[in-house]
């Protein structure tokens, strides 16, 4: 079997330890995970990972609206669980980073869905469960399937569901934006996200903190 080795373009292979996986400088958001662009600590050159890839591990797909508790859980599960997360909002400012745009793509555009796939490669190559918070609605469904199963990962689709009095309260009060999130945001895609039992398991996280959230959500996944 290939031996795994990341590999600096500068400095040839180095240690897991001499890298950055996130990117504090792009970060917009307040919250604690940052972009991921992977860097050589020693010259600051983008690393690769060749050889060596993990397969069939899990992922947890955090799907939500506006204030629904995606960017908090994944957080809690890299904090106490030791998962790997990886944001949506994160991955637009890589993106408007790498290609040097003016203004960040949108969420749902052909570069973004191609850095998600190229990121979750990477940290699965280096052996993390991935947290992956973002907003998928019933029509991108089938294509975050199909990258899930090109990428061989045993994952689960968590619909966070709070009623919506407690969702509109959240988006009000959240510090993770520096702008409250209009209500016909929260309206919109808290009507958008629908879903059966078939394609996700539906969480209503109203009543729970985020990680007695967390304990449910990996119950619910049979991940414990």
């Amino acid at each position: 079997m290939p031996v795994l080795t990341i590999h600096c373009p500068n400095c040839g292979p180095v240690p897991r330890e001499n890298i950055a996986i996130y990117n504090e400088s792009l970060r917009r958001q307040t919250f604690a995970m940052s972009p991921i662009l992977p860097l050589c600590l020693s010259c600051c050159a983008e690393v690769s990972v060749q050889g060596g890839r993990q397969t069939g591990g899990p992922l947890i797909l955090l799907n939500g609206g506006c204030a629904t508790g995606k960017s908090a859980t994944a957080e809690e599960l890299m904090r106490l669980h030791g998962w790997f997360a990886i944001d949506s909002d994160c991955v637009v400012q890589t993106v408007k980073h790498r290609l040097s745009l003016e203004k960040p793509p949108s969420h749902d555009s052909p570069e973004v869905l191609a850095e998600i796939e190229y990121e979750i490669a990477f940290i699965r190559a280096l052996g993390y469960d991935i947290a992956f918070a973002h907003v998928v609605t019933p029509d991108m469904l089938p294509s975050f399937a199909d990258m899930f199963s090109r990428l061989s990962l045993d994952w689960r689709h968590i619909l966070l569901r709070p009623d919506y009095g407690t969702a509109l309260a959240r988006s009000k009060t959240r510090t993770c934006h520096k702008s409250v999130t209009p209500e016909e945001w929260v309206r919109y895609f808290y009507d958008k996200l629908i879903f059966d039992e078939r394609e996700a398991i539906v969480f209503d996280n109203s009543p729970y903190t985020t990680e007695q959230s967390v304990r449910k959500i990996i119950e619910l996944c049979g991940f414990a």
